[in-house]
């Protein structure tokens, strides 16, 4: 996944190294040896590192970095080169390829054929073009050849003088003073540029470490946590190579494949072009196929079956063919740069053998899975130095695969050979649960209940345990434990209430989708504003990585053959790895007890079935859906009983009929079409025919939605059949005239809401509100243009905003609730005072009411790591930070203070910006709400206009009481009764997000 530099990055690489002899040479000083400054200015030192027999080895530091700028070898040949000429030149090249530095080299980097340089001195070296493997960065390396002896060296191109001076600065042979070495130096800049020269290690390092840390958060489905990554990694190389350089090709295709993992396909798509574009300056045959694999993957993701096993089998069929040509090239296996490429490129074909496998299964393509699977665990036998938990990976596919053709239990025993695998590399990591996760799933599809039901319990148990799990967990990977779990309930009377609680506790832990990345965002949004959050975060992530680090190498270590291990190093490693172990769960602690807001939004406590029926009263029930791809589930939870129930529509079928819903809501050139009122019936029996008498007596409904749900307003529903004929929207049933209905975003958020330690003393003020920026719009396109709007935390253009639909009725509208709320003129602002700093300056802890009539930014997709959000006023100019540029987003929110009973957001539209349903980014809106202090939200699922909308709220505030939900159903149910506002387009937009009052809690 990287780079881009107008001169394409250059390895200058001078090879030459003839067979080494012993002894050694002479040996050098003890102590780092000063080398000069390098081309940035940093003071650099040789300092002696260990080598085989017959080589002088270095590592070159430069300024304070504690990683090396670059490695030097010096070697005697057995027999002088031949006197100039080509034949120098051919001696030369083919006695460079066959040191260990050259083979160390073809690993690091890709490199072009050298191309030999001379000094008048009588000194001769090879000087080859090459881009590291990681990130395409420029790179150097230099062969010098005097005599019997060969200097090699490589470093960044900051270092390229330096590598030149080797021979005089180490005291190992004379080298003319003067034009020689100037000449040298004069073709490294003409090759490279001097672009490529200026940046340093610290460049690098923040590099690699981004690039690590992205992967990492691939490795644990952490797709949002690698995007991150990527984009910061993206920006120090355009930073430092300029935004052309062939390496952030790559970078690009890793971020492209992030975002596609999220659902972001179009976005991912012209990540794509852009990798493309750049990868074709680059002479890394095997980048094209990288980004071959990387789009089969993303072609996988929107469904084009054809196109992903095409696109699969050709990257495979490229690096084959690389594969074939170095093995050819490796002969007797003499040239050790071809064996380091060699090696090199079967990893790379393993990888994208394992993406084509990959993609097959998701194809149910089994018997291609297999084949790809084989043939990388042949390439992986014969190959030395590949990660070991590579091999815990194929093991996994081929079991999968073995499955999926039938034999579930041969796919069972390898699926457990990996778990094994991964359990004694990672110890109870991700990677063990992921792979636990997967063999459930096998013994699912077995029918061997008993072994799914507890390797799920454990996996979900790890999940929750672990540091660095996974920040989104798809429903999906869990839907086969909650079919069992609900088969065995079944069958099972005396545990059925058991059983049904272990299947509500499971779908905690999911988090997919846009509520999931919101509250992530917010996570990281919050940790950043605060320094000493920011630092022990830091350090428990790198202790984390050292364990996981120390994991791997006491595994490789306890893999040798007995003849091999080395006890001492062992012992090491296992101390070591104790107190790596010590460290991370102590820093985990400190921050869970130092900073518990953030540990709230970043990983909620579990929630159980007992915890929330404590929490209701008699007459309330909560009703949580969990909706798969193929399946789903819904729970009704009441003060003594858990009733769980498949509900008869997917995902997909859900999305289908609530979009059909929303355009009987939904004005067309000013004309509202006729409600479907059979089709609202017909969803609402889906959902909730299942449950039985689990409902008899609810008077008070709290709805736990998800999907495309949450872009309904259960006010919405329908609960009998209509009649026939015209709709008659007074005597529809109406599910507000049966009971009060709220939503909550989750769970934990019910859960925090509903407990009596959260009630504060009541803030002294009556109402605040905000309303009528100065927007200059005509129509939606602003909306979405905004929503398309590829933004991170960069400052958004105020053009954007300003060209969003005016709202000036809606001045009058907080104009005339805050007059009956009593509320002081000076806390209604309008127009340009409805700017970010006004809503962080105003003290809303003081104010019992919070009223935003304005534009909600409710997306469908986020893009670009962008956050819903609501629109205030634009600036005049483009400000100097986005906490000035006018969207106050859901980590802005989540840093306000709120002692509010209610906030209102009267001006939104789930429909969304980008022409998808926005629901799911309203619920992440919410979450933020309540982590700011919020009790409850009344928000609007599309913009009404402001007469019915006043009328609604005087009705709600004229007899609010200590239920905010019953109070909105019986203004509701007033506007319907009302032939002139019965439509649902004029009452049912508003929905109430909280909790309703606990038992013995009160208001």
């Amino acid at each position: 996944m990287r780079r881009a530099l107008a001169l394409l990055p250059l390895l200058a690489f001078m090879l030459s190294a003839c067979a080494t002899r012993e002894p050694a040479p002479s040996g050098p000083a003890a102590g780092p040896i000063a080398m000069g400054r390098n081309a940035i200015g940093e003071e650099c030192r040789a300092i002696p590192a260990e080598s085989d027999a017959g080589v002088r080895a270095y590592s070159l530091f430069c300024g304070a970095w504690e990683q090396a700028s670059g490695t030097i070898a010096i070697v005697e040949l057995y027999d002088p080169l031949p006197a100039g000429g080509e034949t120098l030149d051919r001696q030369l090249a083919l006695e460079a390829g066959r040191t260990a530095w050259a083979g160390g080299l073809a690993q690091r980097a890709i490199c072009q054929e050298p191309r030999p340089i001379a000094g008048p001195d009588g000194s001769r070296g090879l000087l080859a073009s090459c881009q590291l493997r990681e990130g395409g960065w420029p790179y150097v390396g230099v062969t010098l050849a005097k005599g019997r002896r060969l200097m090699q060296g490589d470093g960044i191109p900051a270092v390229a003088d330096l590598l030149l001076q080797v021979y005089h600065v180490l005291g190992v042979g004379p080298v003319t003073e003067g034009a020689g070495v100037s000449d040298l130096s004069a073709v490294l800049r003409a090759a490279l540029g001097d672009d490529a020269l200026r940046f340093g290690r610290g460049d690098l390092n923040g590099f690699e470490r981004l690039s690590e840390l992205g992967r990492l958060s691939n490795s644990v489905e952490d797709y949002a946590g690698a995007e991150t990554a990527y984009r910061r990694a993206l920006e120090i190389q355009d930073r430092a190579l300029g935004p052309d350089s062939p390496g952030a090709g790559e970078t690009l295709m890793a971020l492209a494949l992030e975002v596609s993992n999220q659902g972001r396909g179009p976005e991912a798509e012209a990540l794509f072009r852009r990798a493309d574009a750049l990868l074709q300056k680059s002479f890394d045959k095997a980048a094209r196929a990288r980004l071959g694999s990387y789009m089969a993957f993303h072609a996988a993701n929107t469904g084009d079956a054809r196109r992903a096993l095409s696109l699969g089998r050709d990257a495979s069929a490229v690096r084959r063919g690389i594969v074939d040509d170095l093995e050819a090239a490796a002969g007797g296996g003499a040239n050790r740069a071809v064996l380091g490429s060699l090696a090199a490129a079967r990893g790379d074909l393993i990888h994208s053998l394992l993406l084509e496998a990959t993609v097959s299964l998701r194809l149910e393509q089994y018997g291609l899975a297999e084949a790809a699977a084989l043939e990388a665990e042949n390439l992986y036998q014969r190959t030395r130095g590949l990660p070991p938990w590579w091999h815990a990976r194929i093991l996994g596919i081929r079991g999968l695969a073995r499955a999926g053709k039938g034999d579930a239990a041969g796919g069972a025993a390898l699926i457990s050979t990996a778990v094994g695998s991964n359990r004694q590399l990672f110890g109870a990591g991700w990677p063990v649960a992921s792979s636990m996760l997967e063999l459930g799933r096998v013994y699912a599809q077995g029918g061997t209940d008993d072994a799914a039901i507890a390797i799920y319990a454990e996996a979900l148990s790890m999940i929750q345990d672990v540091e660095g799990g996974p920040s989104l967990l798809p429903l999906d990977r869990i839907m086969p434990y909650l079919t069992v779990l609900y088969r065995q309930s079944q069958a099972d009377p005396a545990r059925r209430a058991a059983l049904q609680a272990q299947m509500f506790a499971a779908v905690q832990n999911v988090r997919e989708g846009v509520v999931g990345q919101t509250v992530t965002r917010a996570a990281t949004r919050f940790a950043s504003s605060d320094p000493a959050v920011a630092e022990l975060i830091r350090r428990q992530q790198d202790a984390v990585r050292t364990r996981d680090r120390l994991r791997i190498e006491v595994a490789a270590e306890t893999a040798r053959p007995d003849a091999q291990r080395d006890r001492a190093r062992e012992a090491v490693l296992q101390e070591q790895l104790r107190a790596a172990e010590e460290e991370a769960r102590g820093l985990e602690r400190q921050l869970q007890a130092a900073f518990p807001d953030y540990a709230r939004l970043s990983r909620p406590l579990p929630a159980t079935a007992d915890a929330v029926s404590a929490r209701l009263a008699g007459d309330a029930a909560l009703v949580q859906f969990a909706f798969g791809s193929a399946s789903s589930f819904g729970f009704v939870l009441r003060n003594d009983s858990i009733v769980a129930y498949p509900v008869t529509i997917d995902r997909a079928q859900l999305t289908a009929m609530v979009a059909e819903l929303r355009r009987g809501v939904m004005p067309r050139a000013g004309v509202l079409a006729p409600f479907d009122l059979s089709l609202s019936y017909d969803l609402h029996r889906r959902l909730f025919d299942g449950a039985g008498q689990a409902l008899a007596g609810v008077r008070e409904l709290t709805l736990v939605p998800s999907a495309a749900l949450a872009s309904l307003p259960p006010a919405l529903l329908v609960t009998a059949p209509p009649a026939a004929g015209r709709p008659d929207y007074r005597a529809a049933a109406w599910m507000m005239r049966e009971m009060a209905l709220s939503v909550v975003p989750s769970v934990p958020a019910f859960l925090a809401l509903s407990d009596g330690a959260r009630r504060r003393p009541a803030a002294p003020r009556p109402f605040i509100g905000f309303a009528a920026p100065p927007f200059q719009g005509r129509d939606g396109a602003g909306m979405a243009a905004l929503a398309e709007e590829c933004r991170t935390d960069a400052v958004l253009d105020p053009a954007l905003l300003r060209a969003l639909a005016p709202l000036p009725e809606t001045a009058g509208e907080i104009g005339e609730v805050g007059r009956r709320l009593g509320a002081d003129p000076g806390d209604l602002v309008t127009g340009a005072a409805v700017t970010k700093a006004a809503v962080r300056e105003r003290g809303l802890d003081q104010y019992r009411v919070v009223y935003f009539a304005t534009h909600g930014l409710l997306p469908g997709e986020l893009r670009c790591q962008s956050q819903p959000g609501l629109a205030l006023a634009p600036p005049d100019h483009m400000p100097a930070s986005a906490a000035d540029d006018g969207l106050l987003t859901a980590s802005d929110i989540a840093l306000l203070r709120l002692n509010a009973d209610l906030v209102v957001l009267s001006a939104c539209n789930t429909a969304g910006g980008d022409a998808r349903l926005g629901g799911e980014a309203l619920s992440g809106l919410a979450e933020s709400f309540f982590f700011a202090g919020a009790r409850s939200l009344l928000v609007s699922h599309w913009q009404v206009p402001s007469g019915p909308t006043v009328r609604l709220m005087t009705g709600l505030f004229a007899q609010l009481d200590a239920d905010p939900a019953l109070s909105l159903a019986r203004a509701q149910r007033l506007l319907v009764s009302d032939a002139a506002t019965a439509h649902p387009f004029n009452w049912a937009a508003f929905a109430l997000v909280g909790a309703p009052p606990s038992p013995g809690n009160g208001a």
